[in-house]
This record gives C-alpha cells, structure tokens and sequence, in this order.
C-alpha cells in the first residue's frame, strides 16, 4: 500500500519513488532543517537524486502518505527494537 501511494505520488510529479521519499524526509520538521545523508552506487545516481531540490510534496501528497503511516504497524521504541524482538 506504502509503495503504491509513493508510485502515485511519483507519477504525479514526475519523479522517481526515491525522490518522494527522500523529499518526504526532508519537509519534516520545519522542511528547511533535515537533509537525509544519500547514498550513490556510481555516478548516474546524481542526476536523479538531484531532482529531489527541484520538488516540493502538496498538503495532497502528505496527506496521503500520512494516511498510509498511520496505518503502519512498525516497530515500537527505538529503531533497533525490531532487531532485538521488542
């Protein structure tokens, strides 16, 4: 369900499902302050990842990933808790 939204939210903006999530990382909080540390296998991934400065997520699209959150049974406490079978 998660992904299926993110792949809607993706389409609409004409992004990739990481760059959803990575914006969705950074609008949180106060959407000027959290800049998520990303990964690049090689050089091809820059010019994607890049294109997540360019988009800004709608009241529409948060709220939509937000439904899909609330819904979410994850793990409880911190995030290594899952780990330990807390």
């Amino acid at each position: 369900m998660c992904v299926q939204v993110l792949h809607g939210v993706a389409q609409k903006h004409d992004v990739s499902v990481a760059n959803v999530a990575l914006r969705w990382v950074m609008q949180q909080g106060d959407g000027q302050t959290v800049y998520p540390i990303v990964g690049l296998r090689d050089s091809s991934h820059i010019e994607n990842n890049s294109r997540v400065l360019e988009l800004t997520l709608d009241a529409d699209d948060l709220a939509a990933i937000q439904a899909v959150l609330t819904k979410a049974k994850g793990p409880k406490g911190d995030c290594y808790s899952f780990e330990r079978g807390i």
